[in-house]
């Protein structure tokens, strides 16, 4: 799965999942508190909703801040977890 599918599952999230009003200002500098106006409830929700789309897990330990500050780096932080996910599958 490349970069723009992530970004892209993320958008559809947002769009139809949440429902996201202001998802006219999606993009992927976009922050997700002061541009897209997601509390962090609303983003609990994104990570609940990726989890159970990608497949990925998302441990407690593995949630900062600055990973979920911008569409980019919410899209950087779960090409990590998707890596982590392969390497420790590979290692089972």
């Amino acid at each position: 799965m490349n970069r723009a599918e992530i970004m892209n599952i993320i958008y559809n999230i947002l769009k139809n999942q949440i429902e996201l009003s202001t998802i006219s200002s999606f993009h992927e500098d976009a922050r997700l508190n002061e541009d897209l106006y997601m509390d962090s409830v609303m983003i609990l929700e994104l990570i609940l909703y990726l989890e159970l789309n990608l497949g990925i897990d998302v441990p407690d330990e593995a949630l900062i801040p600055t990973d979920f500050s911008t569409i980019g780096k919410l899209t950087d932080f779960i090409e990590r977890q998707k890596k982590q996910a392969l390497v420790e599958g590979l290692n089972d």
